[in-house]
């Protein structure tokens, strides 16, 4: 079977790409290795999708998965290995070949690590990237937070409720988020911020994360870091060397297509200014409503 488009990736622009092209009568198929929602599920709370007040990332992940099951969508929980560029694409997956007319990929992006040595033993034994996954673990203790977004912020909010003491270290001289979240930090008591701080070195003992050291040779005790410090775009298979990028992030027109004819991006994964939730569920569907009119063109 040839379909007239596969989706890689069910982050909420590949869940909204799939609902939209299966809405109009495509033969639709997803593909997806890993969770559905991708980063959505290791958010705290999100409170600027409208119709949700306040929900935390997995509840508003599960919700949007619920909806594109009702679709009875083809969905595979398989990694893609390649994409084979051509007038009918191949989807290379560790199980199979799957063949398609146009490929949406919306793989998102993952968040960047601190590439220190004994960061990846350390993973899971005190290093974190995830507060709302990892804070109940640490209820009582003091904990590190690196960054200085809103997502840095945003979760050390979320591990303040949790911990004894919370610690930001940020690089520069001030904090990057945005005004509420910095006023709401600005008022924890238990949250300390340290400027012009950066980790030289981590510390452990028996495979356990203990602390760090800082640029300054200060060491800091503390039972975890969880680490914020930005993304890494994901595109973790083969793809014609042709495509067009840009620090890892692929380039799409108006359109959301790549500079290969049929082969479209969409979400985290795509150079763009805003990231969000709803700025990925606008580009699925948008793409999905160009393929159809395309293939409406041609029929």
């Amino acid at each position: 079977m040839i379909y007239d488009v596969i989706v890689v990736g069910l982050g909420p622009g590949g869940i909204s790409a799939a609902i939209y092209a299966k809405r109009s009568g495509l033969n639709v198929m997803v593909l997806e290795g890993n969770m559905p929602g991708g980063l959505l599920n290791y958010t705290n709370v999100v409170n600027n999708y409208p119709g949700f007040i306040n929900i935390s990332g997995p509840d508003l992940s599960m919700k949007m998965y619920e909806h594109f099951l009702t679709f009875d969508i083809d969905y595979k929980n398989e990694d893609v290995k390649e994409i084979v560029y051509g007038e009918v694409k191949k989807v290379v997956t560790e199980k199979g070949e799957y063949e398609a007319h146009n490929v949406i990929i919306a793989t998102g992006r993952s968040r960047r690590s601190l590439n220190l040595p004994k960061e990846e033993e350390l993973r899971g034994n005190g290093i974190s990237y995830c507060a709302m996954c990892d804070g109940h673990f640490y209820k009582d203790k003091d904990v590190l937070v690196v960054g200085s977004g809103d997502s840095s912020l945003e979760e050390s909010l979320y591990l303040s409720n949790i911990v004894n003491k919370v610690t930001i270290i940020v690089r520069g001289d001030k904090l990057g988020g945005n005004k509420d979240l910095k006023e709401k930090v600005e008022d924890k008591d238990n949250i300390e911020v340290k400027f012009k701080s950066s980790i030289e070195s981590l510390k452990e003992n028996d495979g356990k994360f203990t602390g760090v050291v800082l640029n300054d040779k200060t060491e800091l005790d503390a039972s975890a870091l969880f680490v914020y410090i930005g993304f890494e775009p994901i595109l973790p298979f083969k793809c014609n060397e042709e495509m067009k990028r840009e620090d890892g992030y692929i380039i799409v027109d108006k359109n959301f297509e790549t500079n290969l004819e049929g082969i479209y991006a969409v979400g985290d994964i795509i150079k763009k200014d805003l990231y969000q939730i709803i700025s990925a569920v606008h580009e699925g569907a948008s793409a999905a409503t160009a393929i159809v009119r395309k293939l409406t063109k041609k029929n």
